[in-house]
């Protein structure tokens, strides 16, 4: 009597999102450059903006700054002073200090509501992002972004990008090296991913097609 062997249990993927959020899934994930490009369209209106709003409020809170700007144009020229500013701009130039951190704190503030914004009440999409045909989904319930995971995810994103430096871009860029679904460290933490609704939609046509073959 031959002894009947079982066939082996097909192996499950170890977190099934990797299943669906995947290049061969229902939910294509975006890739790396067509996130740059959106990211790029995204930080040139954050500039622009901002540029307006410190046209307006610059000189209303430092007069003086158009000359304390051409003083330190001037004094830049010294190797010794130049080689003081990057070690201590307060110390140094405590005026232009307080200019800077002005200017970078109101660019912070536009981006924060700018990518919040877009995250939590836009369906998941800055206008770079629906440029580019992309948009945000929460990994929990596949569907847009709740309002407070969209809030989250734009002021980790922002404190990421301009407050930490090269640490902040290191930490949304490396954990593209070890995740299969393409989320950066903003996304991982506010638990949420981008997918391409170009891929995605042949994805739906693919998956039309199979059926009606079958």
């Amino acid at each position: 009597m031959s002894k009947q062997h079982a066939a082996p249990a097909p192996s499950k993927p170890s977190n099934p999102l990797d299943s669906v959020l995947s290049d061969c899934g229902s939910m294509p994930p975006a890739r790396f450059v067509i996130r740059a490009l959106a990211f790029c369209l995204d930080l040139a209106l954050i500039l622009g903006v901002s540029a307006l709003i410190l046209k307006v409020t610059l000189f209303e809170s430092f007069p003086e700054a158009a000359s304390i700007w051409a003083d330190y144009n001037v004094a830049m020229q010294n190797l010794d002073y130049a080689k003081s500013m990057i070690f201590d701009m307060n110390g140094t130039n405590p005026e232009l200090f307080e200019i800077i951190t002005y200017a970078l704190s109101t660019t912070i503030t536009v981006a924060w509501f700018y990518f919040s914004a877009g995250e939590a009440f836009f369906s998941g999409s800055s206008l770079g992002k629906r440029c580019c045909r992309l948009r945000s989904i929460s990994t929990i319930t596949l569907g847009e972004p709740t309002i407070f995971s969209g809030i989250v995810r734009g002021g980790l994103k922002t404190i990421m990008l301009f407050s930490f430096g090269i640490i902040g871009w290191a930490a949304i860029l490396i954990p593209l090296l070890f995740n299969k679904r393409r989320q950066m460290g903003h996304d991982l933490l506010s638990r949420t991913a981008v997918i391409d609704e170009t891929q995605l939609k042949r994805a739906e046509s693919l998956a039309t097609s199979s059926t009606n073959s079958n």
